[in-house]
């Protein structure tokens, strides 16, 4: 089990990923196998605040996808994804008042369930973005987590609330074969090698009512997820502080906020912080990368605001370098990638 400063996860999903592999024909023994070799056993993978360590999870995954087309198995995985499999997070968002109060507590939360994994909401007029940060760098759990959470959230989304939830879903990375079951769930709005991860849908599903909506049981699942967040999650919440502070200083200053005023914010010499930075797996240059491509994506949904405004708000000296930029995340052009929402 996981211990000291080991990234880690709740053990139901290690247990969603062995279910979906059964139902793509992974044997008793092989399941047997696996929980030898890593000194598991399935009494404390039940356990609700039992959790692994996210090179567990990889190294079945990797064991899973040698065996079956590379992202089918996502797909499985999606398919049997719950809201109570989430613990009481997911309690607590089945229960929610509606779909604005159920992400909230997923925003919050998240952490609880998997470390270096995050949502953020954001509303820009009639449309939501819902982005989904991460310092991953395991793969292919990597990418198997991003498409399962993209057919979990169609259907749980549709569970919860007894409506069909249409999204634009942007990932960061290439297309993998096998998809048609996922690309028929998501009505063919699934797009790869884009700057960011995101669900984008219209604001209106915000107000939709949750089936099970249960205010005293809300609040009682909530504040177990707040007891426990206090205890797992507060110690290195500093994190979350500084993916936000970039994005706020961008967004309303339009500049790039330095290495040396965060360190001094936290009371922390730059060498410390790039340290702590390295812990979870990331650096300030790709802390502010991510901020720049979740800022670039939004602008350039709006018609209104011209390329060169929207590589000035980004810090870049001039067009030239915002496009080369953005062709090396997405592949295309800022001017391509605009195309492409017409």
């Amino acid at each position: 089990m996981e211990s000291g400063s080991t990234a880690g996860i709740a053990s139901t999903y290690l247990l969603l990923v062995l279910d979906a592999w059964q139902d793509l024909g992974m044997t008793a023994e092989q399941r047997q196998d696996f929980l030898l070799q890593h000194a598991l056993e399935e009494k404390q993978l039940q356990q609700p605040v039992s959790r692994v360590p996210l090179q567990v999870l990889n190294s079945l995954l990797n064991e899973a996808l040698l065996a079956h087309n590379p992202f089918a198995l996502a797909e499985c995985i999606g398919a049997r994804m719950k809201l109570s499999m989430h613990g009481y997070i997911g309690f607590a968002a089945m229960t929610a008042q509606h779909v604005a109060q159920a992400l909230q507590i997923a925003e919050k939360y998240v952490p609880l369930r998997i470390d270096h994994v995050w949502l953020r909401l954001e509303r820009q007029g009639d449309l939501c973005h819902l982005f989904v940060e991460d310092h991953l760098n395991l793969h292919p759990l990597r990418e198997a987590l991003l498409l399962a959470l993209v057919y979990g959230f169609y259907r749980m989304g549709e569970m919860a609330t007894g409506k069909r939830m249409f999204a634009r879903v942007d990932l960061d990375f290439p297309e993998p074969p096998g998809l048609k079951a996922m690309a028929e769930a998501t009505a063919g709005a699934l797009r790869f090698q884009q700057p960011c991860n995101r669900f984008i849908f219209q604001a209106h599903y915000l107000q939709y009512p949750l089936l099970m909506a249960d205010p005293v049981s809300c609040r009682l699942a909530v504040e177990h997820c707040e007891k426990e967040f206090q205890q797992r999650v507060r110690p290195s919440g500093w994190m979350e502080r500084i993916c936000a502070r970039v994005d706020e200083v961008l967004s309303v200053e339009q500049r790039i906020l330095a290495l040396e005023e965060v360190a001094a914010q936290l009371h922390l010499s730059t060498r410390t912080l790039k340290r702590r930075l390295a812990e979870h797996q990331t650096t300030w240059t790709l802390l502010v990368e991510s901020a720049r491509k979740r800022r670039a994506a939004l602008l350039l949904e709006e018609p209104s605001c011209r390329i060169e405004q929207v590589a000035e708000q980004l810090g870049y000296a001039d067009v030239a370098n915002f496009t080369r930029a953005f062709k090396r995340w997405t592949g295309q052009t800022p001017s391509a990638f605009r195309s492409q929402l017409r």
